[in-house]
């Protein structure tokens, strides 16, 4: 497969310049990318634990930690996960978003940060989730009618952007028809927001359906939002023997997907 044809997190040379972005062009965006994060998560309430998947360069993990969440790390991309384990201490996992190796109701939380784009059965992987969260589930994504969105399938049209020529984006109406599909069966609450950019006087969100980002917050009606576990509980070994079905340790620095079993 040609580096034309391969996925850019695929890609080591992409991967390792991914990061550059959040510190440069980018930095303004993240600013009010966590901010409306952070405003989901508190909404959901009780979150200790969290399962990012799609995790990347843990950007977010990273970031999320700060707040005392014990966060694990889900991708497939091997060069993603390298660079991972690079910059962040905590515990990644190689897997498929459709195909999480988790127990079911492990985490508090699972998020999506940049990951839906790219994933090939959005309606699973949300299933998938609903399964190994206790309290719901968060999504952020760039809006599918934003300017940013737009400019980017300008440039994918010219060849210019590699990061997003395999990209699907979504809408906040797509967002929800994706939601209600996947999660028919569960009673749940749904919150969205989006950024402004350039900030509006003090917002830091907006019900404005074209910002740029988009976020989803999905809460569980029959959650009741757990207490943070104390420090050490969560994980009771480098391994996460206790988190992952069926897991057998390797040597690398990362741990394979394993098929979802009894627990």
């Amino acid at each position: 497969m040609s580096a034309e044809e391969m996925a850019w997190f695929l890609q080591e040379d992409m991967v390792k310049s991914y990061e550059s972005w959040y510190e440069g062009e980018g930095e303004g965006a993240d600013i009010l990318e966590k901010e409306l994060l952070k405003e989901l998560v508190d909404y959901l309430g009780g979150v200790g634990s969290m399962l990012e998947v799609g995790v990347g360069t843990a950007h977010f993990a990273r970031w999320f930690e700060t707040f005392g969440i014990q966060c694990v790390g889900l991708d497939l991309s091997l060069p993603m996960l390298r660079e991972a384990k690079r910059l962040w201490k905590g515990a990644v996992i190689r897997g498929d978003a459709h195909h999480l190796p988790f127990r079911e109701k492990t985490f508090d939380l699972v998020t999506f940060i940049t990951c839906m784009e790219f994933v090939r059965n959005p309606i699973g992987v949300l299933r998938e989730a609903s399964i190994v969260s206790r309290n719901g589930i968060v999504c952020g994504m760039l809006n599918k009618w934003s300017l940013p969105a737009l400019q980017r399938k300008f440039q994918v049209m010219l060849g210019k952007n590699p990061f997003y020529r395999n990209a699907r984006f979504y809408s906040i109406k797509d967002a929800k028809s994706l939601v209600r599909k996947a999660l028919h069966e569960i009673n749940y609450e749904m919150k969205w927001s989006t950024t402004i950019h350039p900030r509006l006087a003090l917002s830091k969100s907006s019900k404005i359906p074209i910002g740029a980002f988009l976020a989803v917050a999905v809460k569980f009606s029959n959650s009741k939002g757990l207490a943070m576990p104390e420090a050490g509980k969560f994980f009771p070994t480098p391994l996460l023997y206790d988190v992952i079905r069926g897991f057998c340790p390797t040597q690398s620095d990362t741990y394979p997907t394993q098929p979802r079993c009894a627990g």
